[in-house]
């Protein structure tokens, strides 16, 4: 029978797209219960009318990622608070796609996984700008900043030491480490290089960015940044507001990570 750490890593994978975290950092996961090798998953999203193409795709990856650990034989996802939330669970746990669960409303050639790849660049474009302003803060110049390799980069709790081309004295770069950590897993994602001698900062197509076009590519990265700081911090005060009274005060959210001032 699989255990609850193995099916909460599982579910660690799981992304809201639209806010670029996962849904347990999120605390839309209400309960997870084991029957054997049957596992039903039960999660909460902030609002009522968060928008079904998002909803759809989070029970979809919960689904595919649970039904990944080894020992589960069956998996049920169940999603609260949504609603279209009958016929997502319906469709969802039946295996089949967006499209054949809304046949009457959907285009039939519409593909999520065009929709997912938008939201994956915006992520990377927020993760890659937190990085480089960080590493701003911290004294790195541009050029050693766009001349930095992945394997420059070391991890050290909260925090990065960069050791730039030619030096022989690493950075620190405060509180920088999740950024690093989620904008590599954007670059798995859209199979752009993480090996060590690949460069740690690309466009999209895994071009290089020069100086000379830092500035205005940063104006475009920030844009990204905030809209998913915004978004995530107003989807955690609805669903505490909702489902959790005692932290009603509380006005924390991931979505600070992503305010660099």
């Amino acid at each position: 029978m699989p255990a609850h750490a193995e099916i909460n890593r599982a579910l660690a994978e799981v992304y809201d797209p639209e806010l670029d975290t996962p849904i347990t950092e999120l605390g839309f996961v209400n309960e997870v219960r084991i029957d054997g090798g049957h596992v039903t998953v039960t999660y909460t999203v902030p609002t009522f009318w968060c928008a079904p193409n998002f909803v759809f795709m989070m029970s979809h990856d919960i689904r595919h990622e649970v039904s990944r650990v080894p020992g589960v034989t069956h998996v049920t996802v169940l999603v609260r608070n949504n609603c279209l939330e009958e016929e997502i669970n319906a469709g969802v746990n039946a295996g089949r796609s967006f499209a054949e669960t809304f046949p009457n409303d959907v285009d039939q050639h519409a593909d999520l996984e065009v929709l997912r790849h938008t939201f994956i660049v915006k992520g990377f474009l927020a993760r890659q700008d937190a990085l480089i302003r960080r590493m701003r803060q911290a004294g790195l110049t541009d050029a050693a900043i766009l001349a930095l390799r992945i394997g420059d980069v070391g991890v050290q709790g909260e925090d990065l030491f960069v050791q730039p081309e030619l030096s022989v004295v690493s950075q620190r770069v405060p509180l920088a480490a999740p950024d690093h950590a989620r904008y590599l897993h954007k670059r798995r994602q859209l199979r752009l290089s993480v090996e060590a001698s690949a460069r740690l900062f690309t466009t999209v197509d895994g071009q290089q960015i020069t100086e000379d076009d830092l500035s205005i590519y940063l104006r475009y990265s920030r844009a990204a940044r905030l809209n998913i700081a915004f978004n995530t911090s107003l989807c955690e005060g609805l669903l505490r507001t909702q489902f959790f009274p005692e932290r009603q005060h509380d006005h924390s959210s991931v979505g600070d990570r992503l305010i660099i001032r």
